[in-house]
């Protein structure tokens, strides 16, 4: 009987401490998630970290893509993503955005020419445009259906997009301003071949968004991003990639 007891406690013990799985939508979006054999990148990094620094969750990372990222949201394939902002879709989504944990923006990118200025970049509606499919633009009204309706050529990646330029099959991409460093930190020379424009498309602020009225709360991921920032998590996660720290 004693056996049966102590059995039944620690089966009920190993109930209690049980944690509970976050799915965390992640879709390719350089340097944030790179997608491939392998999935990485600051998310994946910053993912780990919460999974370090407390043991009430396990976040997991479930890979979707930005055009997906709704339906698989409605479908419950996941409760958490990171580099979000509700302005990009989501705002008849039932989500609630944390704290910004970090900011950056978007330029406009073209080949560098001998007598091509700043000018270029006034006037979009002669110039073939090139973006990434399921993103949101701001010269786009925000709206990614509208990409299509103002001669816009979408690819499946910044890095596509930004192959496209440097071999003439477009005019101008948008492109964000931490994927622009951390691929010149690859590729110092393609530096000196792109003009990059003085003006933003869009200034990111950098959320995560949970799901309303789901045991984890919005609070909860802001006291974890209050750690993260305070113990200088954040700023070492982005320094690994050649980034400054977006904060």
């Amino acid at each position: 009987m004693k056996f049966y007891t102590l059995l039944i406690t620690v089966i009920f013990t190993m109930q209690t401490w049980a944690v509970e799985v976050v799915n965390v939508g992640v879709y390719d979006f350089p340097p944030y998630v790179f997608t491939g054999e392998e999935t990485t990148g600051i998310a994946i990094d910053i993912i780990n970290e919460m999974n370090r620094i407390q043991d009430e969750y396990e976040f997991v990372a479930v890979p979707t893509t930005a055009k997906r990222r709704y339906s698989d949201f409605e479908k419950n394939k996941f409760d958490l993503i990171l580099f979000e902002n509700k302005q990009w879709g989501w705002q008849s989504y039932p989500v609630v955005a944390s704290q910004v944990f970090g900011s950056s923006y978007e330029v406009y990118v073209t080949k560098a020419e001998t007598g091509k200025t700043q000018a270029f970049f006034s006037n979009f509606s002669d110039k073939a445009m090139i973006g990434v499919l399921g993103y949101h633009y701001q010269f786009t009204g925000m709206q990614a259906q509208n990409e299509d309706k103002l001669n816009v050529f979408l690819t499946n990646s910044q890095k596509n997009s930004l192959g496209l330029i440097l071999n003439d099959r477009g005019d101008i991409t948008v492109l964000s301003m931490e994927y622009l460093n951390y691929h010149f930190t690859h590729y110092p020379d393609d530096k000196n071949k792109l003009l990059i424009s003085d003006k933003f498309d869009q200034i990111y602020q950098h959320t995560m968004l949970v799901r309303r009225d789901n045991r984890l709360t919005v609070q909860y991921i802001n006291t974890l991003i209050d750690n993260m920032k305070t113990k200088g998590a954040l700023r070492l996660i982005w320094q690994s990639y050649g980034l400054d720290d977006p904060n």
